[in-house]
């Protein structure tokens, strides 16, 4: 059948609601999607970003949008011009990419449930989440970028380090400009970021307010810095807001499932329109 002639036969079994709010909806995804790779590209274009591991990506937020940024505009791609041209193929490809990027988001889920109930489980698998931010630990003063991701951190989660212990603040003795080596001349040498600092209400920064802490027990340092790893405060943060959680998780899969199951029901409708073209 001639598309010129398609407008004129019946399109009973498809339902215009549920095709134009795919659209829409996919089509808002991609225009966010679109403005956040060029923002997030000339960003990063900038400021000159060089990766050197895999920590350089997970500790830099620009490129963590550009990279989801990416795979949204893909999806809602699919999703929109499958849905506006009742494509069949992009429709499919669409659900299935959808369904791929829920079960990573599960898996994800599942092991911050083990890292938060049994950590042993992770062990067993060889799974050290301590291993993956080492690097970022030697090269703190190497990226800008990277430092005030690390400082925020540090600073929001009243930890130091990122180590799943209490001692967490020992880790910066692995950077060149912190450790207590003799080859070490620096006026923070033996010392933690001003992020590890513990400050009360009136108290101006010090941005040396961590000197000598690595010469000292947790116990002796309670009043002056955070002592417990990152790692340890994201663990005890998941465990008091198990709710807050939650609710974040269903906030973020139950739009996904809606899509798929959307986006196939529709799929079904065209492959029920095209028999009906086909048998009358």
């Amino acid at each position: 059948m001639a598309p010129g002639r398609r407008s004129n036969v019946d399109r009973s079994s498809i339902n215009p609601c549920l095709k134009y709010f795919i659209f829409l909806f996919n089509f808002v995804v991609l225009i966010v999607a679109l403005a956040t790779v060029g923002l997030t590209s000339w960003i990063i274009h900038e400021k000159n970003k060089k990766i050197n591991s895999f920590i350089d990506v997970v500790l830099d937020p620009s490129l963590l949008l550009l990279i989801v940024g990416c795979l949204a505009t893909l999806i809602s791609y699919l999703g929109t011009m499958g849905s506006l041209r009742e494509n069949q193929f992009m429709l499919t490809v669409y659900s299935h990419l959808v369904t791929f990027f829920i079960f990573i988001q599960v898996v994800g889920v599942v092991f911050v449930f083990l890292f938060y109930y049994d950590n042993s489980v992770l062990i067993s698998l060889k799974i050290y989440p301590e291993d993956v931010f080492k690097d970022a630990i030697t090269n703190y003063r190497d990226d800008a970028d990277q430092q005030d991701f690390i400082d925020g951190w540090q600073k929001e989660m009243d930890c130091c380090g990122f180590s799943n212990d209490d001692d967490g603040y020992k880790a910066w003795a692995d950077n060149m400009y912190y450790n207590c080596s003799e080859d070490n001349k620096s006026a923070e040498s033996c010392a933690v970021p001003w992020s590890c600092c513990v400050l009360k209400d009136g108290d101006k920064l010090n941005l040396l307010c961590g000197s000598g802490a690595l010469k000292k027990t947790s116990t002796e340092l309670s009043d002056q810095i955070y002592t417990r790893g990152c790692l340890k405060a994201v663990r005890e943060w998941v465990g008091s807001n198990l709710f807050v959680f939650g609710c974040i998780i269903i906030g973020v899969l139950v739009p996904q499932m809606m899509a798929i199951c959307f986006a196939r029901n529709l799929n079904d409708q065209i492959s029920i329109q095209k028999s009906k073209w086909r048998y009358t």
